[in-house]
């Protein structure tokens, strides 16, 4: 077992990436798989939706088994259910059997965020979490990242369902290791539980809950839907080469990954993470609005600034779910209440977006971004003007250096 903080929290970074590399797989292919499958790629884009369609079920049953398996055992159960999805994906070219695998796969995706912040809370103490907290954050960045620039040459290498087996040999790999390396809270008894008395209703009781739920929804809205249709924009849109295509989309996720490292420094330094949060998604909004009005020399600008932006975003807000509970206990059902919502914006954003753009074109498809950019600029700025801060309870128990 490791020793030290960032050595574990490494291990746990390399099965988060597996993650995201499995969720994104489907972007740089989708044309490959509209034509092997007969579908439209507006049905298509249901294989990233139905990735997150786990979580919407799984994430407050999840804050339970949290606290049945610990997270240690929790995140081990998690990268087998990923290795599972992906096997059964590379078995199958049958449309209904792709969107079975996926949610199998999703199972992964709709707990390694909340296993993920209670592991690090319980590695390091509260007052230097939010480094580690804004990097675990940009996991999906870094996914975007590798995934858009490997997964079209390896598939054009290897065939289609090459990247399924690569993905379910690193997620094997992943569970070993968590297995092997890492230690976490100890799960607790039955009486342990009852006497804590810590339910989902005492979380919701929260106002800043449910003010970040909304806005970690809206962002996930905005941030998927792009990730799928990135693509398509500067194909579809603005006349560019595949390749050059997924050249951008994969700057989108290049652009978020300091940006997740930079959020949490912030919050360490500043303490005001709603303020951060706020501007930042102004800088979203406007992002949004700024969709269809580019020119060649602005691509990048663009992607810079909606990726930046919802770095930021995502990643305050996690640090912002772990610190504003009234007890620590509630973090598990605060953070999984949260990704809920956060999963709900992923699996509706990309297929109604992607309808509204087929039937009235690629203005129709911004504007709507736009309103949910702005629905939750809205949300932050209500959270701003509570002036009292939650009480912080006393932190958790600490893993060894």
């Amino acid at each position: 077992m490791l020793k030290n903080r960032w050595s574990k929290f490494a291990v746990l970074y390399v099965g988060a990436v597996a993650v995201s590399l499995s969720q994104l797989k489907v972007v740089p292919v989708m044309k490959q798989l509209a034509a092997e499958t007969g579908m439209p790629i507006s049905d298509i884009s249901w294989l990233m939706s139905i990735f997150t369609i786990s979580g919407i079920f799984l994430a407050i049953p999840g804050a339970t088994l949290l606290t049945k398996f610990g997270a240690k055992q929790l995140a081990v159960l998690l990268m087998c259910c990923l290795a599972l999805g992906n096997v059964m994906g590379a078995l199958t070219s049958n449309f209904t059997g792709l969107l079975i695998s996926r949610a199998v796969e999703g199972i992964a995706f709709s707990m390694i965020i909340m296993v993920g912040i209670v592991l690090i809370n319980y590695w390091f103490p509260e007052e230097k979490a939010g480094t580690p907290i804004g990097t675990f954050g940009i996991f999906s960045a870094v996914g975007s990242l590798i995934g858009m620039n490997v997964t079209l040459p390896i598939v054009e290498q290897l065939g289609l369902r090459s990247v399924w087996w690569i993905l379910a040999v690193i997620a094997l790999v992943a569970a070993v290791l968590f297995q092997v390396l890492l230690d976490g809270p100890p799960k607790e008894s039955v009486s342990e539980r009852k006497a804590k008395n810590v339910s989902l209703l005492e979380a919701l009781r929260n106002g800043r809950t449910w003010l970040l739920a909304l806005a970690q929804g809206c962002m996930a809205f905005v941030l998927f839907t792009f990730i799928t249709i990135y693509p398509q924009l500067f194909t579809d849109f603005y006349g560019l080469s595949t390749e050059s295509a997924n050249f951008y989309a994969s700057l989108f996720g290049l652009f978020g990954i300091p940006f997740g490292v930079v959020a949490g420094y912030l919050v360490d330094r500043t303490g005001k993470p709603e303020l951060l949060t706020f501007v930042a998604y102004i800088m979203l909004t406007f992002s949004c609005v700024a969709a269809t009005y580019l020119s060649s020399a602005l691509y990048v600008v663009q992607l810079f600034v909606l990726s930046g932006s919802v770095g930021l975003v995502s990643c305050i807000i996690m640090i912002m779910a772990s610190r504003f509970v009234k007890r620590k206990e509630l973090i598990g059902y605060s953070v999984s209440f949260i990704n809920m919502i956060y999963y709900i914006g992923i699996v509706v954003g990309a297929p109604f977006v992607l309808k509204i753009i087929e039937k009235s074109g690629w203005q129709m498809g911004m504007n709507m971004l736009s309103i949910v950019a702005g629905v939750g600029t809205v949300s932050i700025f209500v959270l701003l003007l509570m002036k009292q801060p939650a009480r912080v309870g006393q932190q958790v128990m600490k893993g060894e250096e």
